[in-house]
């Protein structure tokens, strides 16, 4: 765990590195662990203004042992953050693979796939880079072939994808205008070759929009036609991306007798805590994580470890740290926790960003971990544990719905690219369906319902619980992304609010070595 920024990623591949070579990393299948690594960055990383090489997603790694050998990995991966696709801040890129492939594809390749100019693409907001960065960018995009090879897509799969990552942004440059004869609205004459583009990639694969009125020809404003359109590119990519993870599952697969007990060891590598200039909903689910996580670590080191020694009677001195448990309740609380008051709010066709601002407004007026935004800000600001954030709520109900229109649904069904069709969900287009879930928060469970974010946050904390924990904490050693500068203020206000200082004392006041009787008589 750890700030964006800090490290986690690097770290956890330098760990699994170091946990093959120990294993002596000669087999095939701890190579191949070790490969996906690009794979996985390419399609679930970006630059954002903390990191150039941000994890956009959560990632467990679950590595299965016999007799010190790997058997076998799984990997989980936890709230991908498809709106980047469609919509990235100042300073901020779309992910990785977009750039990789007009670094990488040949002139005819990039034919084939009616990819222009990247500078045309509002979908990556016509940024690209210098050519010493392109020249990086290109010999990326062959590392991503070799690890797709590897994986095991086949030559046709691959070039489906490709052709689908080349809709999704001939898709974005779709634009919609009033058609004056029936106050409908339709596809704009000038973006008719975009839809096209999005539609079909020379024959190659299929977004099947149709060449029927409804897809140049809708009865709705168009706002919902551009949402229309960009749940489409968003939807697209995430297929793409849980495709890519159901394939290296595959590969990893352990192929011993069922009846064989297996060891394991997982590694969550997962987003780290955000505040940007604009905090959205994205951030919001982020930083609950890391809420979730720095309790999980609290319970650990603090709260277990100091029930250990009252109840075997030792001499101790409480020590004291700083409990989020507040900030959890504010966040998940039934009925009244902002996840609950945003469920809510969604159910409703009625509700607006603003009516689910002003219901959180009067519920937590005087909690000391919320502010209600100053002026007309459509917003609120959440006293998090590593500071205090504010968020824009725009946009907030539509993301937490998460749902698409049945009729894009239906695109996605009659599709002619199996990666498109075979993994879209049946209940797709219905509004989700909460799941009831209990929260242990210290010594209170909490009864709450779950929409599909907050259902994916609380399976990860359900498989830490379950585990026997260590904690690897990444410290930012400043905020300007340079090489070896310490900055000591960013690091000492790391080392506070992470609870370290206290983790120090515990360590050094406390029994953190503990033999058992064996081990202790043999000594």
């Amino acid at each position: 765990s750890g700030e964006s920024g800090a490290g986690k990623t690097e770290s956890t591949k330098l760990l699994l590195q170091h946990i093959m070579n120990l294993c002596k990393g000669n087999s095939q299948l701890e190579q191949q662990i070790l490969q996906v690594n690009p794979l996985l960055e390419a399609f679930g990383n970006a630059q954002t203004v903390m990191n150039d090489n941000s994890s956009r997603f959560g990632k467990y790694i679950q590595l299965r042992f016999q007799k010190n050998t790997v058997q076998g990995a799984k990997l989980s991966e936890y709230l991908l953050e498809k709106s980047r696709v469609v919509q990235q801040d100042t300073g901020e890129r779309n992910f990785h693979i977009f750039y990789y492939m007009f670094a990488g594809l040949s002139s005819e390749q990039k034919e084939v796939y009616g990819l222009l100019d990247p500078s045309l693409y509002r979908y990556i907001s016509g940024r690209f880079g210098t050519q010493e960065v392109a020249e990086r960018w290109k010999h990326k995009y062959q590392e991503v072939c070799n690890a797709l090879d590897m994986v095991g897509f086949q030559e046709q799969e691959q070039v489906d994808m490709q052709a689908i990552l080349a809709g999704v942004l001939s898709l974005g440059n779709v634009t919609f205008e009033p058609e004056e004869s029936n106050g409908s609205v339709k596809v704009s004459e000038a973006s008719r070759g975009w839809l096209k583009a999005a539609a079909v990639s020379h024959k190659k694969s299929s977004l099947c929009v149709p060449s029927s009125p409804v897809s140049s020809s809708v009865s709705c404003c168009c706002s919902l036609c551009v949402d229309a359109r960009d749940s489409i590119a968003k939807m697209a990519y995430g297929r793409v991306f849980g495709w890519i993870v159901c394939k290296i599952n595959e590969l990893l697969a352990e192929n011993v007798d069922p009846e064989v007990e297996l060891r394991e060891i997982g590694i969550l590598d997962i987003f780290g805590f955000e505040n940007f200039a604009v905090n959205r909903f994205e951030q919001l689910c982020i930083n609950l994580a890391n809420e979730q996580l720095q309790h999980f670590f609290n319970h650990h080191i603090f709260q277990l470890e100091q029930a250990a020694y009252k109840e075997e009677g030792l001499p101790w001195e409480t020590i004291t740290f700083k409990n989020n448990e507040p900030i959890l309740n504010l966040l998940l609380a039934k009925p009244l926790g902002l996840l609950s008051l945003l469920d809510e709010q969604s159910a409703f066709p009625q509700a607006t960003d603003k009516t689910f601002v002003d219901k959180l407004n009067s519920s937590f007026k005087g909690n000391l971990h919320f502010q209600p935004a100053r002026g007309r800000v459509l917003g609120f600001s959440i006293i998090h544990y590593a500071g205090k954030v504010q968020y824009a709520a725009n946009g907030f109900l539509e993301k937490n719905r998460d749902t698409l229109p049945a009729n894009i649904r239906g695109l996605f069904i009659n599709s002619v690219t199996p990666l498109l069709h075979r993994q879209v969900p049946l209940h797709i287009h219905h509004e989700p369906k909460p799941t009831l879930a209990r929260v242990k928060c210290g010594h209170e469970a909490l009864l709450i319902f779950l929409c599909p974010c907050q259902h994916s946050l609380m399976m990860l904390m359900e498989r830490m619980y379950s585990a026997n924990p260590h904690f690897v904490r990444c410290i930012k050693p400043n905020s300007q992304k340079e090489p070896g500068v310490l900055d000591n203020q960013v690091v000492l206000l790391q080392l506070r609010y992470n609870g370290l200082l206290e983790t120090i004392r515990i360590r050094r006041d406390g029994f953190s070595w503990r033999p058992s009787f064996e081990e202790f008589a043999e000594r």
